[in-house]
């Protein structure tokens, strides 16, 4: 007789995890795989029978995490054919949903997981750049910040209690300063544009011109640099 032996693909070791007050109880093998932080937590030393998670009554007690964004990071790590009914292609599919997949991932270091949630937010926050400037500064996705900021410089309502309470003072602050922003630098006079500012007098008066509100034209990128500090 053959010696069996366990497939190393589908042969699947499963762990129990309490969140709030609802049990999950899934393959650990893809915990292991894609972060380092479950895959140390795996190889700490326990008696057989002691061993959190082996069972419903042994859990691994998950404390501060919520049950919907846990459930979330699940749709992605094991997505199931019945949850096609809910979503097209049975992954998340609210802001809020990625949002928690996104925390999770990053918390963990689900890298893979955590760069496909950015991936699959960024349509939603295309016309939502108040909640992309506020995730960018939550979860460090740097690349959402400049963009973000940019359209709510151009935006035409002013900086207002809603961004304060997303964004925080500070940020709020910063980008009631950008939007002041003189926006060109030639010099006019009497009218004219001067190229070279030796046409005229040094004296002459220098008139600098700013934006409309809600000027989408208008490039706040090098200003933004400026006041949040931000590398090119």
């Amino acid at each position: 007789m053959p010696t069996v032996q366990h497939h190393e693909q589908f042969y699947f070791t499963l762990v129990t995890f309490l969140v709030e007050d609802c049990l999950f109880r899934v393959p650990r093998n893809t915990l292991e795989s894609q972060s380092d932080v479950f895959r140390d937590l795996f190889l700490l030393p326990v008696k057989a029978d002691e061993a959190e998670g082996r069972s419903d009554t042994n859990p691994i007690v998950l404390e501060g995490i919520q049950q919907e964004e846990f459930q979330s990071l699940m749709k992605v790590l094991y997505p199931l054919p019945f949850t096609r009914l809910s979503s097209p292609d049975g992954l998340p599919a609210t802001l809020e949903e990625w949002t928690g997949v996104l925390k999770l991932s990053k918390m963990w270091g689900f890298t893979r997981i955590q760069e496909f949630a950015i991936q699959q937010m960024e349509p939603i926050l295309a016309t939502r750049p108040l909640d992309k400037v506020a995730l960018a500064q939550d979860y460090g996705v740097t690349r959402w910040l400049i963009p973000g900021l940019l359209q709510l410089a151009r935006r035409a309502e002013p900086v207002g209690q809603d961004d304060v309470r997303k964004l925080g003072l500070d940020t709020a602050l910063k980008l009631a300063e950008v939007r002041e922003s003189i926006q060109t630098t030639m010099p006019t006079w009497a009218g004219r544009y001067y190229i070279n500012t030796t046409e005229r007098s040094v004296d002459a008066p220098i008139i600098t011109a700013t934006a409309p509100r809600g000027a989408t034209s208008c490039d706040f990128t090098n200003r933004i640099r400026q006041v949040f500090n931000l590398q090119a």
